[in-house]
Protein backbone atom coordinates (compact mmCIF):
# COMPACT_ATOMS: atom_id res chain seq x y z
CA UNK A 1 0.00 0.00 0.00
CA UNK A 2 1.02 3.09 -0.78
CA UNK A 3 -0.20 6.94 -0.43
CA UNK A 4 0.15 10.72 0.41
CA UNK A 5 -1.92 12.95 1.99
CA UNK A 6 -1.51 16.75 1.47
CA UNK A 7 -0.47 19.26 4.00
CA UNK A 8 0.31 22.48 4.26
CA UNK A 9 4.28 23.69 5.39
CA UNK A 10 7.45 24.13 3.78
CA UNK A 11 9.69 21.79 1.74
CA UNK A 12 12.25 20.41 4.28
CA UNK A 13 15.18 17.66 4.76
CA UNK A 14 14.35 15.25 7.30
CA UNK A 15 16.49 12.21 8.90
CA UNK A 16 16.32 8.80 7.21
CA UNK A 17 16.64 6.31 10.41
CA UNK A 18 15.07 2.86 10.93
CA UNK A 19 11.66 2.25 12.76
CA UNK A 20 12.31 -0.18 15.31
CA UNK A 21 10.19 -1.63 18.09
CA UNK A 22 10.03 1.53 20.09
CA UNK A 23 8.70 3.65 17.13
CA UNK A 24 5.66 1.22 16.11
CA UNK A 25 2.93 2.94 17.97
CA UNK A 26 3.90 6.46 16.19
CA UNK A 27 4.35 5.01 13.37
CA UNK A 28 0.92 2.82 13.31
CA UNK A 29 -0.76 6.06 14.84
CA UNK A 30 1.12 8.04 11.53
CA UNK A 31 -0.36 5.69 9.34
CA UNK A 32 -3.70 6.12 10.79
CA UNK A 33 -3.99 9.81 10.38
CA UNK A 34 -1.92 10.02 6.71
CA UNK A 35 -2.83 6.78 4.86
CA UNK A 36 -6.13 5.13 5.82
CA UNK A 37 -8.27 5.54 9.33
CA UNK A 38 -9.88 2.30 7.96
CA UNK A 39 -7.63 0.78 10.26
CA UNK A 40 -7.38 1.86 14.25
CA UNK A 41 -3.33 2.43 15.41
CA UNK A 42 -4.12 -0.61 17.35
CA UNK A 43 -4.73 -2.65 14.26
CA UNK A 44 -1.69 -1.29 12.30
CA UNK A 45 0.81 -1.83 14.94
CA UNK A 46 -0.23 -5.56 14.85
CA UNK A 47 -0.26 -5.37 10.84
CA UNK A 48 3.28 -3.55 10.54
CA UNK A 49 4.91 -5.25 13.66
CA UNK A 50 4.63 -9.11 12.67
CA UNK A 51 7.59 -10.66 11.18
CA UNK A 52 9.18 -14.29 10.87
CA UNK A 53 13.08 -13.18 11.02
CA UNK A 54 14.41 -13.88 14.23
CA UNK A 55 17.02 -11.67 13.89
CA UNK A 56 15.17 -8.81 12.58
CA UNK A 57 17.01 -5.63 11.31
CA UNK A 58 14.23 -3.33 11.29
CA UNK A 59 10.43 -2.47 10.58
CA UNK A 60 11.50 -0.36 7.62
CA UNK A 61 12.47 3.11 7.03
CA UNK A 62 11.21 6.38 8.64
CA UNK A 63 11.72 9.70 7.76
CA UNK A 64 11.90 12.46 11.14
CA UNK A 65 12.30 15.97 10.82
CA UNK A 66 11.96 18.30 13.95
CA UNK A 67 10.62 14.99 15.74
CA UNK A 68 7.84 14.57 14.07
CA UNK A 69 7.61 11.50 11.52
CA UNK A 70 6.75 12.40 7.80
CA UNK A 71 7.41 9.47 6.19
CA UNK A 72 7.45 5.58 6.60
CA UNK A 73 8.10 2.38 4.07
CA UNK A 74 7.44 -0.61 6.78
CA UNK A 75 8.84 -3.81 5.99
CA UNK A 76 7.85 -7.63 6.97
CA UNK A 77 10.96 -9.77 7.08
CA UNK A 78 10.47 -13.79 7.03
CA UNK A 79 12.95 -16.72 6.44
CA UNK A 80 10.74 -19.14 4.17
CA UNK A 81 11.98 -22.51 2.87
CA UNK A 82 12.79 -22.78 -1.10
CA UNK A 83 13.43 -26.07 -2.61
CA UNK A 84 14.49 -27.56 0.62
CA UNK A 85 17.13 -24.65 1.18
CA UNK A 86 16.14 -21.47 3.91
CA UNK A 87 15.81 -17.79 2.40
CA UNK A 88 15.58 -14.35 3.11
CA UNK A 89 12.64 -12.31 2.33
CA UNK A 90 11.69 -8.47 2.71
CA UNK A 91 8.16 -7.30 1.84
CA UNK A 92 8.06 -3.61 1.89
CA UNK A 93 4.70 -2.17 2.41
CA UNK A 94 2.52 0.71 3.38
CA UNK A 95 4.88 3.47 1.59
CA UNK A 96 3.23 7.15 2.98
CA UNK A 97 5.21 10.27 2.87
CA UNK A 98 4.18 13.65 3.72
CA UNK A 99 4.36 16.34 0.78
CA UNK A 100 7.05 18.22 2.20
CA UNK A 101 9.33 15.01 2.23
CA UNK A 102 7.80 13.79 -1.00
CA UNK A 103 11.39 14.47 -2.42
CA UNK A 104 13.23 11.86 -0.01
CA UNK A 105 10.42 9.12 -0.73
CA UNK A 106 12.96 7.02 -3.18
CA UNK A 107 15.64 7.26 -0.05
CA UNK A 108 12.90 5.04 2.22
CA UNK A 109 12.93 2.38 -0.45
CA UNK A 110 16.81 2.37 -1.55
CA UNK A 111 17.83 2.20 2.29
CA UNK A 112 15.61 -0.93 2.36
CA UNK A 113 16.72 -2.57 -0.95
CA UNK A 114 20.23 -1.87 -0.31
CA UNK A 115 20.21 -4.52 2.48
CA UNK A 116 21.89 -7.70 1.26
CA UNK A 117 21.09 -11.13 1.05
CA UNK A 118 17.28 -10.30 0.72
CA UNK A 119 14.69 -11.25 -2.35
CA UNK A 120 12.08 -8.34 -1.83
CA UNK A 121 8.69 -8.50 -2.64
CA UNK A 122 5.98 -5.38 -3.51
CA UNK A 123 2.73 -6.31 -3.53
CA UNK A 124 0.57 -3.15 -3.18
CA UNK A 125 2.16 0.07 -5.05
CA UNK A 126 -0.01 2.70 -6.14
CA UNK A 127 1.08 4.05 -9.74
CA UNK A 128 3.37 5.94 -9.03
CA UNK A 129 5.25 3.35 -7.24
CA UNK A 130 5.08 1.23 -10.02
CA UNK A 131 7.10 2.74 -12.20
CA UNK A 132 9.71 3.81 -9.29
CA UNK A 133 9.64 -0.07 -8.59
CA UNK A 134 10.08 -0.90 -12.31
CA UNK A 135 12.98 1.66 -12.73
CA UNK A 136 14.47 0.07 -9.74
CA UNK A 137 14.55 -3.28 -11.89
CA UNK A 138 11.89 -5.00 -9.70
CA UNK A 139 10.40 -7.92 -12.05
CA UNK A 140 6.39 -7.72 -12.63
CA UNK A 141 4.62 -11.21 -11.60
CA UNK A 142 1.93 -12.33 -13.87
CA UNK A 143 -1.28 -10.70 -12.15
CA UNK A 144 -4.18 -12.19 -14.13
CA UNK A 145 -6.89 -13.39 -12.03
CA UNK A 146 -8.45 -16.27 -13.15
CA UNK A 147 -12.80 -16.43 -11.88
CA UNK A 148 -14.63 -19.81 -11.33
CA UNK A 149 -17.89 -20.70 -11.08
CA UNK A 150 -18.13 -23.38 -7.76
CA UNK A 151 -20.63 -25.56 -9.28
CA UNK A 152 -21.63 -28.06 -6.94
CA UNK A 153 -20.02 -31.41 -8.25
CA UNK A 154 -21.36 -34.84 -6.63
CA UNK A 155 -18.79 -37.21 -8.28
CA UNK A 156 -14.78 -36.78 -8.68
CA UNK A 157 -11.68 -37.80 -6.64
CA UNK A 158 -10.61 -36.03 -3.44
CA UNK A 159 -12.75 -34.21 -0.56
CA UNK A 160 -12.38 -31.51 1.93
CA UNK A 161 -11.27 -32.93 5.57
CA UNK A 162 -11.55 -31.19 9.07
CA UNK A 163 -8.75 -30.61 10.65
CA UNK A 164 -8.79 -29.42 14.47
CA UNK A 165 -5.86 -28.03 16.06
CA UNK A 166 -2.03 -27.72 14.71
CA UNK A 167 -1.29 -31.43 15.84
CA UNK A 168 -3.54 -33.25 12.96
CA UNK A 169 -1.95 -30.74 10.69
CA UNK A 170 1.62 -31.64 11.52
CA UNK A 171 0.72 -35.28 11.28
CA UNK A 172 -0.88 -35.02 8.15
CA UNK A 173 0.47 -32.43 5.87
CA UNK A 174 4.60 -32.22 4.72
CA UNK A 175 6.35 -30.08 7.40
CA UNK A 176 7.02 -26.44 5.36
CA UNK A 177 3.63 -27.04 4.19
CA UNK A 178 2.34 -27.12 8.15
CA UNK A 179 4.88 -24.31 9.01
CA UNK A 180 2.84 -22.04 6.82
CA UNK A 181 -0.26 -22.90 8.20
CA UNK A 182 0.85 -22.13 11.50
CA UNK A 183 2.70 -19.60 10.92
CA UNK A 184 -1.16 -17.80 9.45
CA UNK A 185 -3.78 -19.42 11.66
CA UNK A 186 -4.23 -16.40 14.18
CA UNK A 187 -5.11 -14.14 11.63
CA UNK A 188 -8.73 -14.23 11.90
CA UNK A 189 -10.08 -12.72 8.54
CA UNK A 190 -8.15 -15.61 6.72
CA UNK A 191 -9.76 -18.82 6.07
CA UNK A 192 -8.16 -22.13 5.49
CA UNK A 193 -9.69 -25.17 3.79
CA UNK A 194 -8.35 -28.32 3.83
CA UNK A 195 -8.57 -31.35 1.14
CA UNK A 196 -7.30 -35.03 0.51
CA UNK A 197 -6.69 -37.40 -2.17
CA UNK A 198 -6.03 -40.84 -0.90
CA UNK A 199 -3.55 -40.19 2.00
CA UNK A 200 -1.99 -37.04 0.03
CA UNK A 201 -3.30 -34.08 1.85
CA UNK A 202 -3.39 -29.94 1.32
CA UNK A 203 -4.50 -26.77 2.06
CA UNK A 204 -5.49 -23.41 0.72
CA UNK A 205 -6.03 -20.01 2.55
CA UNK A 206 -8.62 -17.48 0.91
CA UNK A 207 -10.01 -14.12 1.52
CA UNK A 208 -14.24 -14.27 1.79
CA UNK A 209 -14.89 -11.38 -1.04
CA UNK A 210 -17.57 -10.27 -3.61
CA UNK A 211 -17.54 -10.85 -7.09
CA UNK A 212 -20.79 -9.68 -9.31
CA UNK A 213 -22.66 -8.68 -6.00
CA UNK A 214 -21.88 -12.70 -4.78
CA UNK A 215 -19.71 -14.05 -1.87
CA UNK A 216 -16.36 -15.03 -3.39
CA UNK A 217 -13.31 -16.70 -2.54
CA UNK A 218 -10.29 -15.29 -2.82
CA UNK A 219 -7.70 -17.40 -3.03
CA UNK A 220 -4.80 -16.52 -1.75
CA UNK A 221 -2.13 -19.64 -1.36
CA UNK A 222 -2.23 -23.41 -2.15
CA UNK A 223 -0.21 -25.71 -0.91
CA UNK A 224 -0.33 -28.30 -3.17
CA UNK A 225 -1.36 -27.40 -7.30
CA UNK A 226 -1.86 -30.92 -8.76
CA UNK A 227 -3.64 -31.60 -5.55
CA UNK A 228 -5.95 -28.31 -6.00
CA UNK A 229 -6.49 -29.52 -9.48
CA UNK A 230 -7.58 -33.31 -8.23
CA UNK A 231 -9.83 -32.02 -4.96
CA UNK A 232 -11.30 -29.13 -7.22
CA UNK A 233 -15.06 -30.40 -7.45
CA UNK A 234 -15.03 -31.08 -3.93
CA UNK A 235 -13.39 -28.13 -2.84
CA UNK A 236 -15.87 -25.99 -4.93
CA UNK A 237 -18.57 -27.63 -3.62
CA UNK A 238 -18.13 -27.51 -0.26
CA UNK A 239 -17.27 -23.83 -0.65
CA UNK A 240 -20.92 -23.20 -2.58
CA UNK A 241 -22.97 -25.17 0.27
CA UNK A 242 -20.77 -24.88 3.21
CA UNK A 243 -19.80 -20.73 3.08
CA UNK A 244 -22.30 -19.63 0.42
CA UNK A 245 -19.62 -18.86 -2.25
CA UNK A 246 -20.46 -18.87 -5.76
CA UNK A 247 -17.46 -17.82 -7.44
CA UNK A 248 -13.71 -18.59 -6.92
CA UNK A 249 -10.60 -16.26 -7.66
CA UNK A 250 -7.00 -16.71 -8.03
CA UNK A 251 -4.18 -15.78 -9.59
CA UNK A 252 -3.03 -17.18 -13.18
CA UNK A 253 0.44 -17.86 -11.57
CA UNK A 254 -0.60 -20.03 -8.83
CA UNK A 255 -2.02 -22.82 -11.26
CA UNK A 256 0.63 -23.51 -13.63
CA UNK A 257 -1.65 -24.89 -16.31
CA UNK A 258 -4.64 -22.66 -16.48
CA UNK A 259 -7.73 -24.51 -15.43
CA UNK A 260 -10.83 -24.38 -17.70
CA UNK A 261 -13.50 -21.22 -16.59
CA UNK A 262 -16.05 -19.50 -18.49
CA UNK A 263 -15.07 -16.09 -17.47
CA UNK A 264 -12.07 -14.04 -19.27
CA UNK A 265 -9.36 -13.59 -16.63
CA UNK A 266 -9.16 -10.05 -15.10
CA UNK A 267 -6.45 -7.91 -14.60
CA UNK A 268 -5.64 -7.32 -10.78
CA UNK A 269 -3.31 -5.07 -8.67
CA UNK A 270 0.54 -5.27 -10.21
CA UNK A 271 2.84 -7.19 -7.69
CA UNK A 272 6.74 -6.78 -8.13
CA UNK A 273 9.98 -9.10 -6.90
CA UNK A 274 13.87 -8.18 -6.83
CA UNK A 275 15.69 -11.01 -6.18
CA UNK A 276 19.39 -12.10 -7.24
CA UNK A 277 18.76 -16.30 -6.86
CA UNK A 278 14.55 -16.91 -7.02
CA UNK A 279 12.15 -16.55 -9.98
CA UNK A 280 8.45 -15.91 -9.87
CA UNK A 281 7.19 -19.15 -9.13
CA UNK A 282 9.07 -19.20 -5.44
CA UNK A 283 7.08 -15.65 -4.43
CA UNK A 284 3.80 -16.60 -2.65
CA UNK A 285 1.77 -14.06 -1.42
CA UNK A 286 2.18 -15.51 2.61
CA UNK A 287 4.46 -13.54 5.05
CA UNK A 288 3.33 -9.97 3.95
CA UNK A 289 0.85 -7.32 4.15
CA UNK A 290 -1.71 -8.86 2.48
CA UNK A 291 -1.78 -11.50 5.49
CA UNK A 292 -0.88 -9.20 8.26
CA UNK A 293 -3.49 -6.67 7.34
CA UNK A 294 -7.11 -7.18 6.73
CA UNK A 295 -6.71 -5.89 2.85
Amino acid sequence: MSNDKNTPSAAHQAMLVAISEQDLDDVALFLHHHMSNRFTQRQWKQGISRSWLSDIPNYGFMLRYGGQITGVLCAIYSEQRIDGTMKRFCNPHSWCVLPDSRKQSIDLVLALIRQENYTFTMFSPNKDGREIFKYLKFKPLDNRNLIFLNIPFKYGGGRVVDFRGDQQVKEHLPENVAQHYIDHADFSWLNFLFFRQNDRYGFMIYKKARYKRLGCASIMYTSDVSLFRQCWPAIRTHLFFNHGLFTSKIEARFLGQTMKTWFEPEQGPQKFYLSKELSADDIQNLYSELVTLDL
